[in-house]
């Protein structure tokens, strides 16, 4: 999820109760809450690279706890600098606030088409369920609705916030009930194509690169509805992407984009560049492509089919993703270039 949608999140749960512990919960929440980003400061020091080997990482999980903590003990610390009051929330009330606000950051991540390594450190793996996208203009709303209301109206705050957390649940629901529709239709969509039955199809996923590839088929859900999703199936000599309307019958939108999955001998080789392998640790559906060059050169595509998307006019491609990666070896496997991007 976004920043924000955590931040409004966070003051939501405090205007629901959590905020009668005393004063210095809510500023507890809202910091801890948004503290498992502090992995972007990565990318000052490293790079996009670093960022995306860092993304979601050791911050979401056991240290992000010891990180709410932390901000709990800031918040302590500084109410007591400023002079103590008889309605400052006791350090323990804190420090459960600061817990509260982590473990409610990973768990709407976890329920994002991303996921989370909620076990890293000490595992890479990344786990969720393909309920909500990482921007929901939905939930966006009701929170901000909920927190204007409560502004309007500071006598019916209490109130209005568990009604936010009422509505937010049943939203949970609908998402993960369409989801499991769009899934049985991806499954459908596969044996029409003459796929032999996988492993995927499950409401969990985990994944870590190539090591333990993400299950397919897989419906992944869209920004601006509940009822749109993108279905990534398996094909004979391939992947397809499509979107469809899990309201209709025959719900397919658009046209259905074809990614191919090469197994040149030089995939592996290009595989090893730094480029490579920071991409393919985060990307949950890299489909790889080789194009070869008249001087003999080879350029290794590797596309990350969540944000799959048709190929710009004149290129000889069926399909590309924004988000990609390419390196590119001379015939006898050396490392001339890579980069991230389609390429």
């Amino acid at each position: 999820m976004d920043n924000l949608t955590h931040t409004l999140f966070a003051l939501t749960l405090a205007h629901a109760g959590l905020r009668r512990a005393g004063r210095g919960v809510t500023a507890t929440l809202v910091l801890a809450s948004s503290v498992p980003d502090l992995e972007f400061v990565t990318s000052v020091a490293g790079g996009r690279l670093a960022y995306l080997s860092a993304h979601r990482g050791p911050t979401h999980g056991p240290l992000g706890l010891a990180l709410g903590a932390a901000m709990a003990a800031c918040v302590f610390m500084g109410r007591r600098w400023r002079g103590r009051r008889d309605d400052d929330a006791s350090f323990p009330a804190l420090v459960l606030a600061g817990l509260v606000g982590v473990a409610g950051h990973v768990a709407m991540d976890f329920a994002t088409s991303y996921g989370t390594r909620v076990l890293s450190p000490f595992s890479d793996v990344w786990y969720g369920v393909d309920w909500l996208p990482i921007v929901d203009p939905w939930l966006l709303a009701l929170f901000a609705a909920g927190l204007w209301g409560a502004w309007v109206r500071p006598s019916a705050r209490r109130r209005l916030a568990v009604g936010v957390l009422v509505v937010m649940a049943g939203y949970y629901g609908l998402r993960a009930s369409a989801h499991e529709y769009a899934l049985q239709q991806a499954l459908a969509r596969e044996a029409a194509a003459g796929v032999r039955p996988g492993v995927g199809g499950s409401t969990l996923f985990a994944y870590l690169d190539e090591r333990r590839p993400s299950a397919l088929p897989a419906a992944l859900p869209t920004e601006l509805s509940p009822f749109r999703w993108r279905l990534i199936t398996r094909r004979p000599e391939g992947f397809e992407v499509v979107e469809i309307d899990v309201r209709h019958v025959n719900g397919v939108r658009g046209p259905a984009l074809r990614f191919p999955n090469d197994k040149d001998p030089l995939v592996g080789a290009a595989a090893t560049a730094p480029t490579a392998r920071a991409f393919l640790g985060f990307s949950r559906f890299p489909s790889v492509e080789v194009m070869r060059h008249r001087n003999g050169d080879v350029t290794v595509h590797w596309y990350d089919m969540r944000f799959g998307q048709a190929a710009p006019r004149g290129d000889p491609r069926a399909a590309i993703s924004p988000f990609g990666a390419w390196v590119r070896l001379t015939p006898e496997g050396r490392l001339v270039g890579h980069g991230l991007g389609p390429g």
